[in-house]
């Protein structure tokens, strides 16, 4: 009997430890009650073997406080400070192809997402627009650093009604700087974004898409909005850190990561070191000053942006998937995206000459805009 109530011991605590993962801010779907249900049910097992400890009493006891050993250990884990290393003063981006803007000026608007943070947009609308397309900026940018101009230009030379969305904590959205509640509430803020557009231009045919980690964030949202668009964008992609994309050197150094702080994130679905920065971009002070960057990352923003499923993600999309990077790409090897782009039955891929990661944004209007227009049309 008493090896039957260890065994009940340990499964109390899986089941306490599985209900507050489901009651976690990553939890996905959430599902509070099951997270109840299963919290509850794990000390109602610990009740019922602490009534029947005369016999095995002593390896009972032994089983649970090597489990409150064991949680402590991951308390105490939690708590040393992040070994987020500084980043290399030159981050391997090159500024050369990308023009020089001042800070973020004030956006066209602002969306309130569901929780009342205020998520900025820069809209460019013609007047006679054919498409929509939502828009998101890369790691620690806004739509003001680099952005602006491609929105314009798709508007008055292909008549895109273009939306640049600010990522919450970031730019001039609101929100704590580079962190977010959960990776859900980024989803629900891109969902909210492609409706947001729909009912303003309830009859022109809607696009979506990012530039590097801007796609990621779009490809991770892709099953709440789909219903609502025509196809994706996406400019020098960040498929993920599974995908096998990545450059080896070049730009490597741009991204220093704290493994303590996302390993303990990854393993607690988020109860520990969710909201602590663990990832940090290679920006200098002047690029931060001046443009507004950010340049840390909490797990939950990390991981709202790493598109850890991008093949399948692709593989299901069923509406147009266009893709363009640079053949300098600093970041991302430019035959490996274009090759892990075909993943998508309708992926279109281009690689455009003599441009690096920054430049694809400016350097791909002449062909994001055509293929919009031509898919709008045939729509």
């Amino acid at each position: 009997m008493s090896a039957a109530r260890v065994l009940a011991t340990l499964a109390g605590y899986a089941l306490v430890v599985g209900g507050l993962v489901e009651l976690g801010p990553q939890a996905d779907p959430p599902m509070p009650v099951l997270g109840v249900a299963l919290a509850a049910a794990g000390l109602l097992s610990w009740v019922l073997v602490w009534r029947r400890r005369r016999s095995g009493g002593r390896a009972v006891a032994v089983t649970a406080a090597l489990l409150a050993v064991l949680t402590g250990l991951a308390v105490v884990v939690a708590l040393v400070p992040p070994d987020l290393p500084a980043s290399a003063a030159a981050s391997g981006l090159s500024n050369a192809q990308s023009a020089r803007t001042p800070g973020e000026p004030e956006p066209t608007g602002y969306l309130t997402a569901s929780d009342g943070t205020k998520l900025a947009y820069f809209a460019d609308i013609p007047a006679d627009p054919v498409a929509t397309l939502v828009f998101y900026h890369g790691s620690g940018a806004n739509a003001g650093a680099g952005y602006l101009d491609f929105g314009r230009q798709l508007a008055a030379r292909y008549r895109i009604a273009t939306y640049l969305f600010d990522m919450r904590g970031h730019g001039r959205s609101g929100g704590r700087r580079g962190d977010a509640p959960s990776p859900q509430r980024m989803f629900a803020d891109t969902q909210a974004a492609v409706a947001f557009v729909k009912r303003a231009h309830p009859a022109l045919p809607e696009f979506a898409g990012g530039h590097s980690a801007g796609a990621g964030l779009v490809l991770n949202s892709e099953d709440r909005i789909a219903r609502d668009l025509a196809g994706y964008v996406y400019l020098a992609p960040d498929f993920g850190l599974h995908s096998g994309t990545e450059r080896r050197s070049g730009a490597a150094n741009f991204v220093t990561l704290s493994h303590r702080v996302l390993i303990a994130d990854v393993l607690s679905n988020g109860l520990l070191d969710a909201h602590t920065y663990a990832v940090s971009f290679a920006y200098t002070q002047e690029e931060i000053d001046r443009a507004g960057l950010v340049s840390r990352y909490t797990p939950a923003m990390a991981l709202a942006q790493d598109a850890g499923d991008s093949a399948t993600v692709l593989a299901r999309t069923r509406q147009p998937v266009g893709v363009w990077i640079g053949a300098d790409d600093e970041v991302f090897d430019a035959a490996k995206v274009t090759a892990w782009a075909a993943h998508a039955p309708l992926a279109s891929t281009g690689v455009v000459a003599a441009t690096d990661h920054l430049g694809i944004i400016d350097r791909s209007v002449d062909t994001v805009g055509p293929w919009l227009a031509s898919h709008a049309t045939a729509g």
